[in-house]
């Protein structure tokens, strides 16, 4: 066998070295691309897309000891407003929901709604993850979404003139578009870029302008023939990159959020209720728990979850398509539209 010269193994050796060069170098653009898009990543509940035209220039940054909580505009002044009185209330919640997903062909929403006979309690969602109001909102900086809203505004109308019982459910923290518009009311990693939890961006639970736009979105609601307000996954997320600092935990930061909430609608004709809460906490007044995703062998564990209500049989509503006789001693809403969850 012929052996290889030393100026041929070096260079081998030569080559080798800048094949290695260059293989670092690729790795290394094709990481900054990546980081690159990053950027441009937006995530929807449908998953996760590139949108090249988004503003990033808000996306990272870097909070300094002094940095001042963006002021929410008030442009919008929103008044208590008086119970309809052509509504029925009922002693006990019965009826139907209104998802985002039925909502997505409000036609066959409103059909529905003008086959039911009140008195019975229609539960709509109103606002999602993304940020987006699902109804004619006069709150500044609203954007609405992309279905027929003039249709679901006639929805709402329908039900406020036909004496049913209203209640609107928004989401409460999580909320993309508020996030990217005010930097310094969303929750951050430690580079001070905005964290991801469940696909969207999520609002600081204890900042006060944070509080005074919910506060905000209540009273319209309220104006526009809503009783109840339902804050729906009222929550603090334990996402471990989440940067925040408090003496106070996350699940005490959670029940004051709560606190503040219900006394400052305590005097007022709008109820205050919690979608799913991860934290146990007492209510008030007329307030509830709304409970989604549990099944008939659920229901024992759920209520026992949360221990604090005084009367859980009248302060739990289920939201559930199960006809499971375990159901029965508490309050139900069952879906408006037919095999949807």
């Amino acid at each position: 066998m012929r052996a290889i010269s030393y100026r041929t193994k070096a260079r081998m050796q030569k080559g080798m070295k800048v094949f290695l060069i260059l293989l670092a170098s690729l790795l290394l653009c094709v990481i900054l691309f990546s980081v690159y898009l990053g950027r441009f990543v937006v995530y929807t509940p449908e998953g996760a897309h590139l949108d090249f035209e988004r503003n990033t220039a808000r996306d990272v940054v870097i909070p300094t000891e002094n940095a001042e909580t963006v002021p929410l505009p008030e442009n919008v002044v929103i008044e208590f407003a008086d119970p309809d009185p052509n509504g029925q209330e009922t002693e006990r919640i019965s009826g139907y929901y209104i998802d985002l997903e039925m909502l997505q062909d409000p036609e066959a929403v409103l059909t529905a709604v003008q086959q039911l006979s009140p008195p019975c309690t229609v539960l709509i969602d109103l606002k999602g993850g993304n940020g987006s109001f699902y109804y004619t909102s006069g709150i500044d900086g609203a954007q609405l979404a992309d279905i027929d809203i003039s249709t679901v505004d006639e929805v709402i109308s329908y039900l406020r003139g036909h004496g049913f019982t209203m209640v609107a459910r928004i989401r409460t923290f999580q909320d993309t578009r508020f996030a990217e518009d005010h930097i310094n009311c969303a929750l951050r990693k430690s580079d001070g870029s905005l964290w991801v939890g469940d696909g969207f961006y999520w609002m600081d639970p204890a900042n006060s302008t944070v509080l005074a736009y919910l506060k905000q979105i209540a009273r319209e609601l309220a104006e526009k023939g809503f009783k109840e307000i339902v804050l729906d996954d009222f929550r603090f997320p334990n996402g471990t990159q989440i940067v925040y600092n408090s003496e106070k935990s996350r699940t005490e930061l959670i029940a004051d959020v709560a606190k503040e909430l219900l006394n400052f609608f305590a005097s007022s004709n709008i109820t205050i209720s919690f979608g799913n809460p991860a934290t146990d906490f007492a209510l008030t007044g007329s307030s509830h728990i709304y409970v989604s995703g549990v099944t008939g062998s659920g229901v024992s564990a759920a209520v026992k979850g949360y221990a604090a209500l005084e009367n859980v049989e009248d302060q739990i509503v289920f939201l559930t398509s199960s006809k499971d006789r375990r159901f029965d001693d508490y309050q139900v809403l069952r879906p408006l539209l037919s095999g949807s969850k």
